[in-house]
């Protein structure tokens, strides 16, 4: 499903951050294989305390249904967090693959498409 949202919008101007987190014990850094987002406009991220992934969740509030992973957040392209005023929400959802559609939708105007 993530392949398929970036090869859509293949020529679109874009950046997308995976934060991985450790949830399980085996968790390591040298599992994360990418999960199939392997596109250079994708950046990724080891988080092994979950500090990223929990002030994410604490700080903007998003939509994922009670989940501290597996979601998505959707942010301008000119976005800026500071200690004072997070960055405004675009969208949001959880599980990536369960809100999938959302993610598409709420994308779609930000890239010039309907």
């Amino acid at each position: 499903m993530h392949q398929e949202i970036l090869r859509e919008y293949g020529d679109a101007r874009l950046r997308v951050h995976v934060v991985w987190v450790r949830r399980w014990a085996t968790d390591t850094r040298d599992q994360v294989d990418g999960a199939g987002l392997l596109d250079p406009r994708v950046v990724h991220y080891w988080d092994r305390t979950n500090t990223i992934g929990r002030q994410l969740v604490e700080r903007l509030s998003p939509d994922v249904r009670g989940l501290d992973y597996d979601y998505w957040l959707l942010l301008d392209a000119g976005a800026r967090w500071s200690p004072a005023q997070p960055p405004a929400l675009r969208g949001s959802g959880g599980t990536v693959v369960a809100t999938a559609g959302r993610l598409r939708a709420a994308a779609a105007p930000l890239l010039g498409r309907r």
